[in-house]
């Protein structure tokens, strides 16, 4: 289940890199999976690499306390509320003073500290890399779900490596990539969120507008649904899941489609991009997939 999705709700804090950085190469890093959402090795502070949730659906880089306390992550003591999933949490800022992945290398790395326990610590969500290092610097990202592994662009331009490709526009919304999916004649924004386990997600309003206000298979019984903010269990929320006739998103159909119905944003998941390379083109907003 996902862990954390930070939404647009603050001033999001870039991160800052220092002359003399290994910043600017480009570089293909090892990606593996934790309940089928990519991660990637990383040493803050120059401590043992730990792995970190490579989300795009995370406007900002984020860390349980008991992670941060670890790896010697500073707190610089503001302290303000970071909306996600299933409400609002307190978090202070805090500072990486180095962090090291592959060979990039960042000094000064803006973060947040969840207050408190986190919604599963030593689990997914105790560390969290958010899109806006990766937005405000590089050419492209790819998520290689098939290769099990990310590439890093700061200099070429992004390149379709199959003929079958695809691709569409997206928008930052408040630091985060958003996709325009429809059914039924019915469009809504979705985040694209390589940090959901889940594929297709709608909320409760969404699934009204597609005529399925009830019914579905529900998630399960005793289900919790964890994240930033809280957690609810599956049936409180009528979580539940539903069958369109066509989705079409990404410039493709998929009939017969599963959509997840739960609380927070319309989002697509890991779920959904397995199988695929899913690139996010920061030069001309464009989402490139090649399945």
């Amino acid at each position: 289940m996902k862990p954390l999705l930070i939404l647009p709700f603050l001033v999001l804090l870039a991160s800052c890199v220092m002359p003399g950085s290994r910043q600017g190469v480009d570089v293909v890093l090892p990606m593996h999976f934790r309940a089928d959402v990519p991660h990637v090795m990383a040493s803050i502070n120059r401590r043992a690499p730990v792995p970190m949730l490579l989300d795009s659906g995370a406007s900002v880089t984020a860390f349980e306390t008991s992670v941060a306390t670890q790896n010697a992550i500073a707190a610089i003591g503001v302290r303000t509320k970071l909306k996600g999933i299933h409400g609002e949490a307190l978090a202070s800022q805090g500072m990486i003073h180095t962090l090291d992945i592959g060979p990039l290398h960042q000094e000064h790395v803006n973060c947040f500290i969840q207050a408190g326990a986190g919604s599963r610590p030593g689990g997914l969500g105790g560390a969290i890399l958010g899109i806006n290092l990766f937005s405000h610097q590089c050419s492209f990202i790819t998520y290689d779900y098939r290769a099990r592994r990310v590439e890093i662009s700061y200099s070429r331009p992004f390149v379709p490596q199959t003929a079958g490709i695809t691709r569409t526009p997206f928008r930052l919304v408040g630091g985060i990539p958003e996709i325009s999916v429809t059914s039924d004649g019915i469009t809504w924004n979705a985040v694209v969120d390589t940090g959901s386990t889940w594929g297709i997600v709608v909320d409760q309003a969404t699934a009204t507008k597609l005529g399925q206000p009830h019914g579905g298979m529900p998630l399960g019984p005793g289900m919790l649904l964890s994240g930033f903010g809280g957690s609810v269990r599956a049936d409180e929320a009528n979580a539940r899941i539903i069958t369109a006739p066509e989705v079409s998103l990404c410039g493709q159909s998929f009939r017969g489609a599963k959509l997840y119905v739960m609380p927070g944003p319309n989002r697509i998941g890991s779920r959904f991009w397995h199988g695929c390379r899913l690139t996010l083109d920061f030069r001309t907003n464009t989402l490139w997939l090649e399945r």
